[in-house]
């Protein structure tokens, strides 16, 4: 009962997020078990008191430079074009999306509860964007693989089934 009533309460903000995301979105998403381990790891280590963010933005500044500012990391850092955001939601963890150059982020913060987590569509990169006290801090992680062929992108599902890395619709 307490299962069915959460898959409702998600299937809601699911479909709130997605009116959020508007055009950005493609449609697809990807599953928890089908994002490689080192992102995990990679958001994890965020959360340590003694991970130094990359970069850090005063958050008493104007919605409209941090969402520059988010952008300007995303494209900085190679995450651009298909980009999958976390969506802090078990059914459908990740949301593809497809961003322009600029303009985009002010949809997605508005759609999307904060910390904002965008893993690139080659599965290679990862930046963390979250509030602390006085400053907006981003993270950044990277596949320490040299191929990403060299990913673990291998997952069993609930019925133990194997599947790959693949894009579905949600």
């Amino acid at each position: 009962m307490q299962q069915k009533l959460r898959e409702r309460r998600e299937k809601a903000a699911l479909a709130e997020i997605e009116r959020g995301l508007g055009a950005l979105r493609t449609g697809r998403a990807v599953d928890a078990c089908a994002v490689p381990g080192w992102v995990a790891e990679a958001v994890g280590r965020t959360w340590d008191l003694f991970t130094e963010p990359r970069e850090t933005l005063p958050d008493d500044v104007p919605p409209a430079r941090l969402d520059e500012w988010v952008e300007e990391l995303l494209i900085a850092h190679g995450v651009t074009d298909r980009v999958l955001v976390a969506s802090h939601l078990t059914i459908v963890p990740w949301l593809e999306m497809r961003v322009p150059a600029h303009g985009w982020m002010a949809q997605v913060r508005e759609a999307v509860e904060e910390p904002w987590i965008f893993i690139s569509g080659a599965l290679d990169t990862i930046v963390v964007v979250t509030e602390s006290e006085y400053f907006y801090e981003a993270h950044i992680g990277r596949d320490d693989r040299t191929e990403i062929g060299e990913a673990d992108t291998t997952c069993r599902s609930a019925s133990d089934a194997e599947s790959t890395w693949e894009l579905k619709d949600p």
